[in-house]
């Protein structure tokens, strides 16, 4: 991994207040109040080396500190991170979904590193499976899978809830807002990070 947050050693800060480092490593000294989260190093995406991480991440631990959601879906968990982050931040309700197992096997090994009280359900199930239950769901994933699934993850989202899309380019955001540009949502944020997009959208309550 590498440390753009500059705290030594194979630590990675994804968020303000938020930090990720790599098993058997020293756990670096931070602030009181600081969540750290260690990882088992896997091929798996989500070390917090790449910048749609760390959009991600910061979003998702923002949302939840704020809005204390019920529920969250992390779609395309890859290491299981971003769900993780959510448990940890009190969600009593997070799934994380990956159609790679060799994914969900770090994800689940990742998890079981800090269980918390919350229940964190890692699947391949779809995204629609549990119908409109989450009040945010995030999915890191290329520009094509997102066009692919911009039908279930809509349905997946609660009446009030928000959508973090991310894994795209900023050339890439025209289609993407075209393929969610369903009735019931609203376009709320677009931010960009290092040459990488994430659109945030609201369904209406």
């Amino acid at each position: 991994m590498i440390d753009p947050g500059r705290h030594g050693g194979a630590s990675v800060a994804l968020a303000p207040g938020v930090v990720l480092y790599a098993r058997g490593s020293a756990a670096p000294p931070l602030p009181d109040g600081t969540l750290v989260l260690s990882m088992i190093p896997s091929p798996a995406f989500g070390d917090g080396s790449h910048p749609t991480t760390r959009l991600c991440a910061q979003a998702v631990d923002l949302w939840c500190r704020t809005r204390a959601p019920g529920a969250v879906l992390d779609v395309g968990t890859g290491s299981g991170v971003l769900a993780r982050i959510a448990r940890a931040r009190g969600v009593p309700f997070v799934v994380g979904t990956d159609t790679d197992r060799a994914a969900l096997d770090a994800a689940r090994a990742n998890a079981a590193l800090d269980p918390g009280p919350g229940e964190l359900l890692l699947t391949d199930r779809p995204p629609d499976a549990w119908g409109p239950r989450f009040d945010l769901v995030v999915a890191n994933i290329l520009e094509g899978v997102l066009l692919e699934l911009a039908e279930t993850l809509v349905a997946a989202l609660a009446p009030g809830g928000r959508l973090l899309l991310c894994g795209f380019t900023p050339l890439q955001t025209p289609a993407l807002r075209a393929a969610y540009a369903d009735g019931s949502l609203a376009l709320e944020l677009q931010t960009e990070r290092e040459g990488w997009a994430m659109l945030q959208l609201a369904k209406a309550g």
